[in-house]
């Protein structure tokens, strides 16, 4: 099973891949980013949510990142597929898909004093 949603604005175009990018779902993200193009429109490839990727989906993302797309991805697997494409094009505005950890608290002088 994948989803694919497509975030569109006026000069950016995000796909947004989650599942897995086998079989059947290989056509339905190539139509779903054809359909998306546009000369004007820079695009990027969210793939962070994505869990694998048969042989026809890795040809399917060397398609779209020989077309100039740029990948946002995250984790050592992910990476390391990106890392065979030889994307080049790495996405400048990717938010990360974690919120900052927070700073850890110092424990006040009365909480220091209980844990003597």
């Amino acid at each position: 099973m994948l989803r694919v949603t497509i975030h569109q604005s006026g000069e950016e175009c995000r796909l947004e891949l989650a599942g897995r990018l086998e079989g059947p779902w290989v056509a339905e993200t190539e139509n779903a980013w054809r359909s998306s193009l546009r000369p004007d429109r820079k695009m990027e490839v969210d793939l962070r949510q994505l869990t694998g990727v048969d042989a026809a989906g890795h040809d399917l993302l060397a398609a779209i990142q020989h077309a100039g797309a740029c990948f946002i991805a995250e984790g050592v697997w992910m990476t390391a597929i990106i890392g065979e494409l030889g994307s080049r094009h790495p996405c400048q505005t990717a938010e990360p898909l974690q919120p900052a950890k927070k700073p850890r608290s110092r424990p006040t002088s009365a909480q220091e004093e209980n844990s003597k």
